[in-house]
Parts: structure tokens; sequence; C-alpha cells
């Protein structure tokens, strides 16, 4: 088959979860015999000569098309923030793509960067398309339902008013009387703006859920990896009877499994992941500032410390100089095995839903416990004191004592890896893939409208969108 996926940004300058998880996913489908092409986009803060929005690359024998998705061309705000859901300059490159290379499957691993106008394009020339909901972007326009003073979000109110507030960071729009901000919502519908800076971006943003939702709704399949995800988009509006729970494979071939995690003359805990304000790494070094010194741990924090700066700053001045804690850096993703090898228990203190980490996944297939979040996904991989312990969202004293206690219950460490949970393969996980893409294609074997010459031509459908 001829297959394009599509994620928002890629290998070799991105390389978190959903980016590896393409990445794995593309190669083992090329195994198979399957002819890949992956989609990205890629933030480029520099003017553009006009039509060079794109460029390509082979990474590690996947062709690679890459979209420029910020320009400063006199692009307006509020066209940026339409652009980010339905995206039009990528739509009419991405059309004649399709048009020529006549894809069988177009499987879209985020949305994001390269908007939802994607689809669109394959419900116009009758393209089966899958989508895998990586995160919550297709409620979200931050994809995190997490709020600025790191509250968790129910998604977009009725009016979208919320989102507005958000994205302009301004929590007294939320006091705005119900039917005041009807009526602007409805001006800026009609495109009456007297107002430059906010109609305009009202516009954009309130717009937002309902594209969305029409759009993602002509989609074959929905894949979610968590039941938690599964219920925001049914609350949401996303049709019922397109979502399938399937679960993520990982790639097992740089990953052995390793002895029963036995603790030794200190509990070494980890932190491997994006080192942003998100996931929680400072909770973890709260936690553990809490705890007296004599306590026999260490902690390692592996991630880009570059990534987000001042971030960084701000843990190292947690971490205050304490001997206990190492600033580790990144690592090449074939040396996993090696690191789990080196740590007792993974800690996942993410102050938003995540959506499954891959790397507790990693860490199960490792036999190493994992201390998280009592949130969403994470809660449905790890089962307090089964597999794993569970602390609430922020709360360092109560991680503080998790870790006393694997400190002093030296039964308790050997017990939680004993009951790993151990995850699906990335053979098994595109196994599946596969089956859905069969039974899509089954569904659309009448989607040829006749054949000209030999060559397909497909069925022009109306897209309602």
């Amino acid at each position: 088959m001829k297959i394009i996926l599509t994620v928002h940004q890629f290998l070799p300058e991105f390389f978190a979860g959903t980016e590896i998880l393409t990445y794995d996913t593309a190669k083992e489908l090329q195994k198979r015999g399957h002819q890949v092409e992956l989609w990205t986009g890629f933030p480029l803060n520099m003017e553009l000569c006009k039509n060079k929005h794109f460029d390509n690359y082979l990474y590690d024998g996947i062709f690679v098309q890459r979209f420029y998705h910020y320009y400063k061309q006199s692009i307006s705000l509020n066209k940026l923030w339409e652009f980010e859901y339905n995206n039009k300059i990528f739509s009419e490159y991405f059309s004649d793509l399709l048009k020529s290379k006549r894809p069988d499957i177009v499987h879209a691993f985020h949305l994001g960067n390269l908007s939802a106008s994607l689809i669109t394009e394959c419900v116009k020339l009758n393209i089966p398309t899958v989508f895998t909901a990586t995160d919550f972007w297709a409620v979200c326009p931050k994809c995190q339902l997490r709020l600025a003073d790191n509250s968790i979000c129910e998604g977009p109110g009725a009016n979208s008013m919320n989102c507005f507030a958000h994205m302009l960071n301004r929590s007294y729009l939320n006091l705005m009387p119900c039917w005041l901000f009807k009526s602007l919502i409805w001006l800026a519908k009609q495109g009456w703006c007297p107002e430059k800076r906010y109609l305009p971006l009202l516009r954009a943003v309130v717009s937002r859920a309902d594209f969305l939702k029409k759009t993602i709704n002509h989609i074959d399949r929905i894949l979610v990896p968590t039941h938690l995800l599964k219920q925001v988009l049914q609350r949401h509006g996303f049709e019922l009877n397109k979502i399938r729970y399937v679960p993520y494979g990982i790639n097992l071939n740089n990953i052995e499994e390793q002895r029963l995690k036995t603790a030794g003359a200190k509990v070494r805990l980890g932190f491997i992941g994006t080192v942003a304000e998100h996931k929680g790494v400072h909770v973890l070094l709260e936690a553990v500032r809490l705890l007296p010194k004599d306590i026999p741990i260490e902690i390692f924090i592996y991630g880009k410390l570059e990534e987000v700066p001042e971030y960084t700053a701000c843990l190292k001045e947690i971490a205050g100089g304490d001997g206990r804690i190492h600033f580790c850096g990144t690592f090449p993703s074939h040396e996993i095995g090696v690191v789990f090898s080196q740590i007792d228990c993974l800690v996942v203190p993410s102050i938003w839903y995540e959506n499954t980490p891959l790397v507790i996944y990693s860490a199960q297939a490792t036999n190493t416990p994992v201390i998280a979040t009592n949130l969403g996904g994470m809660s449905e991989v790890i089962q307090h004191e089964k597999n794993g312990l569970l602390f609430e969202k922020g709360d360092t004293a109560q991680l503080a004592h998790l870790i006393m206690r694997l400190c002093r219950d030296r039964n308790l460490l050997p017990a939680l890896s004993a009951k790993a949970v151990k995850p699906k393969s990335i053979p098994a996980y595109v196994n599946e893939l596969e089956e859905y893409y069969g039974e899509i294609l089954a569904e659309k074997a009448l989607r040829y409208d006749s054949m000209v010459d030999g060559v397909k031509i497909y069925e022009e459908v109306p897209s309602g969108i």
C-alpha cells in the first residue's frame, strides 16, 4: 500500500513520544513492504520567499515532506490562529500531492502545524483516512486541557469563551456577561470587526471547535490510546462509532527484559522526558527537597535542558546544589534499555492528563515500577500498589511520602516490579493498524469511479465541510 503519515513535528530536531511512535510505525510499515511517506510541520520564524513553504529530506530511509507553518509575511495574528487548525496554504499543496501520488491511506498521528484541512482534501478525493489522537489537540488549542494556573480544563465551553480568554491570557473575559459575548461572537462571524485586535481573533478561536468536529467526523477511524481520550472526544461531539481503543506499541529492540528491581544502598529515581513545566519535573524536585538529607536516594533527570531554558534555570534553583539530584541531558534512543538498568523507579509527575507517555510502557517492559500522577491515561496503565504508586497532581508532600516508603520498605520495590504489565510491541501495534486499514479499504471498495488507461481515478464526493 501507499501510505502517507502526518505528524506535527519530526526527527531529528523533535524526538518526543508522538514523533518516536510515528517513526517506529513508519519503519515497521516499510519493513512489511508498504510505500511510506511522511508529512510534518516545522516552526520557522523568518521571511520566506514566495511559494517556498516546503522542503524535504530523507531520515533513516523515510522520505519526509516538511511544511514551514510560521513565517513573517505580514500575516495577521488572527490568520495564524485560524491556520493552526485550517491552513489553506498547506491544503493546496497537500491536495496536489494526493492527486499525484494517489495514496491508499492517509494516517495522521497529529494534525497540529499542518491543520485539519488535509482531511478535507482527503474527503474530496475519497481517500481513506485514519487519525490517532496522541493528545487533546482536536479539542484544545493548547493540546493539554491545562489552564494558565495549571488547573485542569474541561475543554471549550458552549461559545469557546474560555478558550478565547486563555489564548489571550485575559481571565477577566470569563466574567463578561453571556449576552454580550454572544453578541460579539455573532458580529465576529458576520465579519464585522470595528475593534481590530480582538474580533478577528475571536472569530478564529470560536470557529475552531465546530470546524474540527465537523472535519474530523469525516475521518474513517479515530484511534485513541486511552479510555480518557475516548470520553473527552465523545463529550465534545466526535462520533463514537468511529472511535477505536488502540493502546500504543513500543520498539522493544533496545529494551531487554531485566531482572526484578531490588533496592540497593540507594533508591535511584529517574525522570525521562521533555524538561518543561507541564511534565512536572519541579514537582519531583520539590518533593525531594522535602526529604531529610540522609534519605538514601539519587535523582536522575534525563531530557533536553536547552528546550525551555528559563524552566531549566528554575529547576536548578529548586535543586539548590543538592548532590542527590543529577541533570543528565539526553541520550540516544538505542540506549534506553541501559538507562532503565541504572534506575530503580521511574517518576512521571506530569501536571496534565498526558495520554500514556511511551516512557511508561518502556519502564514496564524493563520491570521498572512507576510513580505517576493520578490522572487520565497514566492511571490507566499504572495501578496504585500493584505495578506502581499514584499521587495527586502537584502534591509534593504525598510524592515525598511515597519516595520515603520506597526507601524504608525494602520489599515494596521488588513487589511492584514483579507486577509490571508488559507493553505491546510495534509489530503487534502495526498488525492492528493494518487490520483497520483493511477494514476501511473494504468499506471503500467502490470509491473509484472509473478506470482510465489503467490509472485509478478517485470519485469526487461532496465533503460537507
